[in-house]
């Protein structure tokens, strides 16, 4: 296994209608190159998830992001805020083009 890579054991939790990834209960147990164990406390959907790279997060990154995901966010609502206000234009094509940018900005 690669430096700074790592291995985990983990099993498909429910909460109500949603799911996700969770290690309690689970521990990995390294065999040799080619295999591996993954020993669980109770029944369920199983996985061996291993990172890929090392999480180091580039700051420009996130500015680009959080700027990126505003501007797109002040877009839509004044698109949304136009389509309400220009009844003159109203038709089924500007009605299809509301909902979307309405589930957009979602």
């Amino acid at each position: 296994l690669p430096e700074g890579k790592k291995r985990q054991c983990v099993s498909w939790k429910l909460n109500g209608t949603r799911g996700y990834w969770t290690s309690n209960g689970c521990a990995y147990t390294p065999r040799d190159t080619s295999s591996s164990i993954c020993s669980c406390q109770h029944l369920s959907t199983f996985a061996i998830l291993m990172s890929t790279q090392n999480d180091t997060g580039s700051y420009a990154l996130k500015v680009v992001t959080y700027v990126g995901l505003s501007v797109s966010l002040v877009c839509l609502f004044l698109t949304i805020v136009t389509f309400l206000l220009c009844r003159s234009l109203w038709s089924v094509s500007i009605s299809l083009h509301l909902q979307l940018s309405i589930c957009l900005f979602f």
